[in-house]
């Protein structure tokens, strides 16, 4: 789950004074400031924490000039004059790490490895070569290697919904793609959810010989800018790395991209390999709807889950 970030600042105050501080990303210093930057004229008073907290800098919210912050901190603008406000959300995932067993992440690896001549070349509706570049077995959910990776995230799914801070909805199918990425491949930046298409949540395993035998293929997931009724990718981002037998989860309206990998002995074996399963969600509950070990009724959580303590919906 992508826990809440420390935060490096640089923050430049009128008279050329600077003072550097690392804060909490959702620290009540870090919104001060840039409340100063947005409203300055404001006389309140900010007090930053110096030298591990052993030291204070208070000044007037008026004497901020500018805050350069690593990573970067999305501000979210008020609305003025009637107009709709700009909302910027935080991407949110989820990665588990040894989600399966040794036994069957070697055995997804030999399968992978050994299914070369099924690959055929990933494509997207209206497709350019620009867009997406690498290798797909699309049936694959049909598998009895895609079926288990299935049964095992629908046990997951209420934990995961819960936790990544979405609702527990009706489920009405489930879809699995086997890809591969070799040298300069690469999938830009989209989303996985369309009106026509209900993904509700994107589930990417990572598995790939050890030591791997590429480099790159890191999965971004870019904050979302809302404005005027569209969505669109920020600029900032969080990057994943694409360790073997890790799990990676997220919403699938989040803006995602995997970056180009690089192979330098060209071997099919040394592939970035991922299988990627997306949850469907229902657009009326079916109280015969039957998913992986059955639970899904509706979206009615599993009584396992019932009452277990969730980290509070907005990490991944």
């Amino acid at each position: 789950m992508n826990a809440v970030r420390t935060i490096r600042l640089r923050v430049q105050l009128a008279g050329g004074h600077t003072h550097e501080v690392a804060l909490a990303e959702d620290a009540a210093e870090l919104r001060a400031l840039f409340a100063a930057l947005a409203s300055p004229t404001s006389r309140d008073l900010i007090q930053l924490p110096l030298q591990e907290g052993t030291v204070a800098c208070t000044f007037r919210a008026d004497q901020v000039v500018s805050v350069i912050s690593e990573p970067p901190v999305l501000v979210q603008p008020h609305a003025t004059g009637g107009a709709q406000p700009i909302i910027i959300r935080r991407a949110h995932y989820m990665a588990i790490d040894d989600f399966l067993s040794p036994a069957e992440h070697a055995d997804m690896l030999v399968l992978a490895v050994a299914s070369e001549e099924q690959f055929e070349t990933g494509t997207v509706a209206g497709d350019t070569a620009g867009h997406r570049q690498n290798l797909v077995i699309p049936r694959f959910g049909d598998s009895a290697h895609a079926r288990m990776l299935q049964n095992r995230l629908l046990v997951w799914y209420p934990l995961l919904a819960r936790t990544l801070g979405v609702p527990v909805v009706p489920l009405s199918g489930v879809e699995s793609q086997l890809t591969a990425a070799r040298s300069r491949q690469f999938y830009k930046v989209h989303a996985d959810e369309s009106p026509t298409c209900p993904r509700e949540l994107s589930c990417i395993y990572y598995v790939h010989r050890q030591p791997r035998g590429f480099a790159g293929g890191e999965l971004r997931l870019y904050d979302c800018i809302e404005e005027d009724g569209e969505r669109r990718a920020a600029a900032t981002f969080e990057s994943v790395e694409p360790i073997s037998n890790r799990m990676v989860v997220f919403r699938s309206a989040e803006f995602h991209e995997a970056m180009p990998v690089r192979c330098p002995s060209g071997e099919f074996a040394d592939s970035r390999f991922a299988v990627t399963t997306w949850l469907h969600r229902a657009a009326q509950p079916d109280p015969d709807t039957r998913l992986g070990w059955g639970h899904f009724r509706g979206g009615v959580v599993a009584p396992q889950f019932v009452g277990l303590p969730v980290a509070a919906g907005g990490g991944g």
